[in-house]
């Protein structure tokens, strides 16, 4: 339990429900995939028979939330979709997470600060089909 002390008052929070807030608002943002999950956390997941696909999860367990000088201080950890732009991702989630937090908390943030994990390309799958001499590729052994 955090606490956060406004001019009217103390405010008692959890991180966790910081956190949801911050995932709140990151699902609105396009170009957000989700992030990576940690070497730990796919162990756990393979042990435990959860698989998803691609090593991505959820952003709502990739949001650290800490209390610093009666402020929140947000770490925020994401994969994006290929082809936006980082800092104007960056940027939109910042001002989204700020002025959502503003409003529901009454206080200013300390800092947020966003780490790009890294970037989910499209999925290409071709078929023999697909290829355009696939009548020309012939077993020579």
């Amino acid at each position: 339990m955090q606490t956060i002390k406004t001019e009217l008052g103390e405010i008692n929070v959890t991180g966790e429900t910081i956190g949801y807030i911050v995932s709140l608002n990151l699902a609105d943002v396009k170009g957000v995939v989700g992030s990576k999950k940690t070497i730990i956390k796919e162990i756990t997941d393979i042990l435990m028979g959860d698989t998803s696909e691609n090593g991505i999860e959820e952003t709502s367990r990739t949001i650290k939330v800490e209390i610093k000088d009666n402020k929140p201080l947000i770490n925020i950890y994401i994969v994006i979709k290929y082809g936006v732009r980082i800092p104007d991702i960056a940027w939109d989630i910042q001002s989204r997470v700020k002025e959502s937090l503003r409003e529901k908390l009454g206080t200013d943030i300390n800092e947020i600060n966003v780490h790009v994990q890294g970037i989910q390309f499209p999925k290409k799958t071709q078929s023999r089909k697909d290829l355009i001499a696939s009548n020309l590729f012939v077993k020579v052994f």
